[in-house]
C-alpha cells in the first residue's frame, strides 16, 4: 500500500474514526512524490507502506480497525470501522492485500498509542497539479457510530468531544 492508493481509497468509505498515532515531528519522513495533507493531523498517513487488518469482540460488540503501517512496521494511525462506513468500500480497500500469520506480522511499537480522534470524512482534490487528501469533521453520524466511537476513544484514553450539530 502506498499513501497514493490509500488517500484514493480513503473518501470512499465516509465517515471512520482516525486516530493518528503520537509522532515526533523533527523525525524525517519520507514524503510521497504528488501527494499532499491539508492538515499535520493526517501526517502520518503519508508514511504508510502496508495496512493490518484487525478486530475484537468487545462487551459492546466486535471492532474491526485497519492499522496503517509506516516503512519500520511501526503503527501511524488507525481507521475504526463504524456502522456509518461503506463496508464496500472498506473491503475494496483492503481487496489487494494478502492474509499473513500472525507470527509474520511486523512487530509495532507495543506503546504506540493514538495522540486523538476524530469523526472524519476523507476527501481529495487537486491543487497546482498535485493531489491534495483532507479529512473534514463528520458531523451526519448515526447515534450508533457515536456511541461507538466514543467508547473506542475512552477505551484508548485519548480526548474526545463529538461536535455540535450531529
Amino acid at each position: 500500500m502506498t499513501p497514493v492508493s490509500l488517500a484514493e481509497g480513503l473518501p470512499s468509505l465516509g465517515n471512520v474514526l482516525y486516530m493518528p498515532m503520537r509522532f515526533d515531528i523533527s523525525t524525517s519522513w519520507e514524503m510521497p512524490r504528488g501527494l499532499l495533507v491539508e492538515s499535520i493531523r493526517l501526517a502520518p498517513l503519508m508514511q504508510v507502506r502496508s495496512l493490518r487488518v484487525a478486530s475484537t469482540i468487545t462487551v459492546e460488540g466486535p471492532r474491526e480497525w485497519i492499522e496503517c503501517v509506516d516503512r519500520d512496521g511501526r503503527a501511524c494511525a488507525r481507521l475504526h470501522l463504524l456502522p456509518d462506513t461503506d463496508y464496500l468500500a472498506w473491503d475494496a480497500l483492503l481487496a489487494g492485500g494478502e492474509p499473513m500469520p500472525i507470527a509474520k506480522l511486523p512487530s509495532g511499537s507495543p506503546d504506540a498509542r493514538p495522540a486523538s480522534a476524530q469523526l472524519l470524512r476523507f476527501h481529495t482534490h487537486r491543487l497546482a497539479g498535485l493531489d491534495v487528501l483532507g479529512g473534514e469533521i463528520a458531523t451526519q453520524v448515526s447515534s450508533m457510530s457515536r456511541h461507538l466511537a466514543a467508547c473506542i476513544a475512552r477505551t484508548e484514553a485519548v480526548p474526545w468531544r463529538f461536535p455540535a450539530g450531529g
